[in-house]
């Protein structure tokens, strides 16, 4: 099949009219999926400012500057939702934003891709949309963009987004530690893989299972 292909690396500047903005990708019973449109930076700079979030999420656990945060959104978010890699989690009760996921690094020649998923409103925590959105966002990886395989890195510290994916089906492959220089600390961090076969091999009552309590989000870095 050719040299390794690893997209979603970078993106293009968005325009002022994004095709396909908004548009319904996946309807859940506690979560939509949809593509972002360019309204949704605003939620989306709010959430990276956090440093809660920057705790659990980012590598450098730092938050990110308004000026970073709106060229993450912009050069990659917005183009990588265009290409349908990346998604808008919508509370399927309210429509209500609350969280971003999205399939990156994605390696044709071993048909995977990595995971990134961030709930953004903190009230909506532990109340299983993260897994939800999951669940859906493998249909999407599986059928649309044709991958048998997609990993995710967590921090260790993170249990209960760690006990949320294994729910859904991740299992832990490997470990490995971050030095942060900023902090001076080191992180343990914590690979998991979901292979295609397996998922659909599961019981479909264990897929749909509520969620345990946790943050669900995964690790992310522009």
């Amino acid at each position: 099949m050719g040299q390794d292909m690893r997209e979603g690396a970078r993106g293009e500047a968005a325009p002022d009219g994004w095709p396909g903005a908004g548009e319904v990708v996946r309807v859940g019973e506690r979560v939509t999926l949809r593509r972002h449109s360019p309204e949704n930076r605003v939620s989306f700079q709010r959430w990276y400012a956090d440093e809660e979030i920057a705790r659990l999420l980012r590598h450098d656990l730092s938050p990110l500057t308004e000026r970073q945060s709106r060229g993450y959104f912009d050069t990659l978010i917005l183009p990588l939702s265009a290409r349908g890699m990346c998604w808008a989690i919508h509370e399927a009760a309210s429509d209500r934003l609350v969280g971003s996921a999205a399939i990156t690094d994605v390696i044709r020649t071993t048909a995977s891709g990595l995971y990134r998923i961030l709930i953004g409103e903190k009230d909506r925590w532990g109340q299983g949309l993260g897994t939800e959105a999951t669940q859906l966002v493998l249909l999407e990886a599986w059928t649309t963009l044709c991958l048998r395989q997609v990993r995710l890195e967590v921090f260790g510290h993170n249990e209960r987004a760690i006990a949320s994916y294994r729910r859904v089906g991740f299992r832990q492959t490997g470990t490995h530690q971050e030095f942060v220089s900023r902090q001076g600390i080191q992180i343990d961090v914590r690979e998991m893989v979901i292979d295609v076969d397996g998922d659909r091999d599961r019981d479909p009552a264990e897929r749909a299972a509520p969620a345990p309590e946790g943050t669900e989000n995964g690790l992310d870095s522009p």
